[in-house]
């Protein structure tokens, strides 16, 4: 089962990651990489808008640095990227892979909030230039 497809709000199309209940890191890198290879084939013109669900996932290095690697992969195709479902350590991780992305993805307690979000936005969300500082 591909866990990353094309989702309706409002009108507008979302690339929805359903990476929420992933506790086996094996399973996790092969879905990582399923979401990189569906936007792979996409349109690459920066209109992409993008969520993330993580609720309940396990992380290691491993999957930190895939997720790293697919926020920096991704970018060419992204307007915008949400991020939702986060414990306390991943939102210590989300933290890094915007860092290392230079993406901004931003972060919503719920799916819901997330879409209201994303199909709010028109033109590229900004990057990051250097990390934030605090």
């Amino acid at each position: 089962m591909n866990r990353t497809k094309f989702i309706e709000h409002a009108g507008r199309r979302i690339v929805y990651m359903d990476f929420s209940g992933v506790d086996d890191v094996e399973e996790g890198l092969r879905i990582i990489e399923q979401a990189r290879l569906f936007v792979a084939v996409q349109p690459k013109r920066k209109e992409l808008l993008t969520l993330v669900n993580v609720e309940h996932s396990r992380f290691d290095d491993r999957i930190v640095q895939a997720l790293k690697n697919l926020a920096k992969h991704d970018q060419p195709w992204v307007m915008a990227g949400a991020v939702v479902g986060m414990s306390a350590l991943q939102r210590v991780i989300y933290r890094v892979i915007n860092a290392f992305s230079g993406r901004r993805l931003a972060a919503f307690e719920t799916v819901e909030e997330a879409k209201a979000w994303l199909v709010k936005q028109t033109t590229p969300v900004p990057e990051v230039t250097r990390p934030p500082a605090g």
